[in-house]
């Protein structure tokens, strides 16, 4: 329990000591300083004065946890918190699970360095590779290229009013070694020769068909496979297909936590804690690992799979990883869709035109229909 306790320190479960909120003046003029997902840096909004980062990296921290039962729920805090802003002087109050957020009164931006509360600190992150007008111009792209979506909305995006918000959502980053022990039903083919009663040439004939039957027999075994990187989204505010829709990232590029990377953007922070996490990545990495027996195992069909699966060697990161987020309205309906923040995938929703929709169905039973006369001319039937 010795080096639980410390695991548990070392990766933020103590409390946090409160601090102001931080923003980053510029040393030539003293304007507010934002990070550039260009230039990786930080940039002065006015003066356009740049400070780089160092590049040193170094590897994320990935923390162990020997029993599921350790992963006890933490909290972090009240449902709001005030942020003040060192430029204007404004006091906002901002849902508590946002942390960082540009003043709306004045437009600066500033962060929250650390929270008042209890919880896992993110301790790397993926930085803004992709910046906002690069976001949209991937965004309209991916519109134009949906075939079903109206015409009129397609040809009027150029014209759309776009504007994007850039934020950091929390993840839990997975490790683990797994073995499955299974047992499951395979199916062998063979086939039997059948006879048929048949009408040719106005006579009925017995004619003969090959027909596919499948024996069944129990195997067993072990199933081995290691996991890494395996990412659960930590909010309940993000669509978990949508979010899913718009990876992979690349986490060789993951980079150590510093508030710069902020500045300008909003980070929220966790809604779903470790342990919740941990129970949703066994939920799904179960599939995976269903899929991975039913490969192992030598058949034509596999059914009835069973499987028992322990864990080891299991680690967690808190990370951090960038997206732009926005939505439009049509016809009455709103449509939100996301973009990666590091590679520029797009994902979202889009209206359907019924004229597109119903020629489509028109022309696959069309097609269809063809296909079926083909082939009863080819075959006499």
């Amino acid at each position: 329990m010795n080096d639980t306790k410390a695991n548990k320190s070392q990766s933020g479960f103590d409390e946090a000591p409160a601090t102001d909120s931080t923003s980053f003046k510029c040393p030539a003029c003293g304007g507010v300083m934002v990070f550039d997902p260009q230039g990786q840096s930080l940039q002065c909004e006015y003066c356009k004065n740049v400070i780089d980062f160092d590049d040193s990296k170094q590897d994320p921290t990935a923390y162990g946890f020997d029993n599921d039962n350790e992963l006890e729920p933490q909290v972090w805090g009240e449902k709001s918190h005030s942020v003040k802003c060192k430029s204007c002087g404004a006091s906002t109050v901002f849902d508590a699970y946002i942390v960082a957020d540009k003043c709306p009164f004045c437009g600066n931006s500033n962060i929250q360095e650390e929270v008042i509360t209890t919880g896992i600190m993110p301790e790397s992150l993926i930085p803004f590779k992709i910046t906002e007008e690069t976001a949209i111009a991937q965004y309209k792209k991916w519109l134009k290229g949906k075939w079903l979506a109206p015409t009129k909305l397609k040809k009027g995006v150029n014209n759309q009013y776009v504007q994007l918000t850039g934020m950091y959502v929390p993840c839990w980053s997975f490790n683990a070694d797994t073995s499955s022990f299974y047992t499951a039903m395979a199916g062998k083919y063979y086939y039997v020769t059948v006879y048929r009663t048949e009408t040719r040439d106005g006579k009925s004939v017995q004619v003969p068909h090959q027909e596919r039957r499948t024996r069944w027999y129990p195997v067993s075994g072990q199933y081995t496979k290691d996991f890494r990187d395996y990412i659960v989204d930590a909010s309940v505010h993000i669509d978990d297909d949508m979010i899913a829709g718009i990876q992979p990232y690349n986490f060789k590029e993951l980079t150590p936590y510093k508030p710069e990377f902020l500045s300008g953007f909003k980070a929220e922070r966790y809604s779903v804690d470790l342990k919740t996490g941990w129970e949703t990545a066994k939920e799904r990495l179960a599939h995976e690992i269903e899929d991975g027996i039913r490969a192992q195992i030598i058949a034509d069909e596999v059914k009835n799979i069973r499987f028992k699966t322990s864990y080891f060697n299991k680690k967690y990161k808190h990370i951090l990883l960038p997206l732009w987020f926005s939505s439009f309205k049509y016809k009455g309906k709103t449509y939100g869709y996301m973009i990666n923040g590091q590679t520029g995938r797009v994902h979202g929703k889009s209206p359907l035109s019924p004229w597109k929709v119903t020629a489509l169905i028109i022309g696959i039973i069309a097609f269809a229909s063809l296909g079926f006369y083909l082939i009863s001319l080819f075959t006499g039937g």
